[in-house]
């Protein structure tokens, strides 16, 4: 379109410059005089809407399952609230965990004085997409000037996974349970197992081991010990092809969601591919859930990288269970 309008407009100063010089005419001189006149005034007449224009992006939803329908819903607007005939907008797209980056380059005509469009959004495998806008072209009224203005416009929007029937936890053995270890009881009870150690400002008087504390020069205190009830312990691969990936965080997701249901605190935790730092999360309610997915999905997952170990205990209170990825066997 603007290629077109340049080259008719050169055709056109070409012919009017040919007639003022060669045929002897006022029509051709005042012709010629508004040829040249026009790109200056469709620019200043465009102006207060070229350089008033801004741009929005924005997900119609913040977060979405995996699967299902979602937007980006784009505004171009300007300042001066006068319609623009020409803008081309550049949008970045970035999903976190595949590392896939799209980009779309939008070309609006003759818009009002606010437009929205819709953009349809990606949600095949779960992630984080980040959208921004690097730069906005503005033409004027002729579409013979443009400027390119650089702005910056971030929006994220969140693609969770799917929820699917939640995989039974093997029951703690007897073994584990006597591994578990022992931490003090809250509060002041009796108890058949304690330790001793020495009394401290704040201590309850009545747990005082008055006997003990005679044959010593200090006092001895009796903290009566109790071994909490064992905490699962998720692990995962943070790593694989995305669709192999995708199904293991929709099974860590429903896992978690059925264990929070029952109100039973547990942890999830894994390796950064690259690094191997270990991140662990400690869940009591659906805010942990989310604070743990946004940190999870957030970071890239490469085909290869450090994996957890399994059949380690990773939780001294607790005990682990591995969500191995399940592969389609081939026929």
């Amino acid at each position: 379109m603007t290629a077109r309008m340049r080259i008719l407009y050169l055709a056109v100063l070409a012919v009017f410059f040919w007639m003022f010089l060669y045929v002897d005419s006022w029509l051709a001189a005042y012709g010629l005089l508004i040829v040249l006149v026009m790109p200056v005034l469709s620019l200043l007449v465009s102006l207060p809407a070229m350089l008033g224009c801004r741009v929005r992006v924005e997900g119609c939803k913040g977060q979405c399952c995996r699967g299902e329908e979602n937007q980006w819903r784009i505004t171009v607007y300007n300042t001066a609230r006068l319609p623009l005939p020409r803008v081309k907008v550049r949008l970045t797209m970035h999903q976190t965990l595949t590392g896939v980056t799209l980009t779309k380059t939008m070309r609006y005509h003759r818009l009002p004085a606010t437009l929205n469009d819709r953009l349809p959004m990606d949600t095949n495998h779960c992630g984080i997409w980040e959208a921004g806008v690097h730069w906005v072209q503005v033409y004027d009224a002729l579409g013979l000037i443009a400027i390119r203005r650089r702005v910056l416009v971030t929006a994220q929007a969140a693609v969770l996974p799917q929820p699917v029937e939640p995989e039974t936890l093997p029951q703690t053995t007897q073994s584990q349970e006597q591994t578990t270890a022992q931490r003090p009881r809250r509060g002041d009870g009796m108890g058949e197992e304690y330790e001793l150690r020495t009394y401290q400002p704040g201590d309850p008087v009545r747990m005082i081991h008055w006997k003990l504390s005679s044959k010593s020069e200090e006092l001895i205190l009796r903290e009566v010990l109790e071994r909490p009830e064992a905490v699962p312990v998720l692990t995962f691969d943070h790593l694989g092809p995305p669709d192999v990936l995708d199904g293991v965080l929709d099974r860590l997701w429903s896992l978690s969601n059925a264990l929070l249901e029952q109100q039973k605190t547990h942890e999830i935790q894994w390796l950064h591919p690259e690094n191997g730092q270990q991140f662990r999360f400690l869940l009591q309610g659906q805010g942990d859930l989310r604070r743990c997915f946004g940190v999870l999905l957030s970071q890239p997952a490469p085909l290869e990288g450090h994996r957890f170990p399994t059949g380690l205990r990773q939780s001294a209170d607790g005990y682990e269970y591995h969500l191995e990825p399940v592969r389609e066997e081939k026929p």
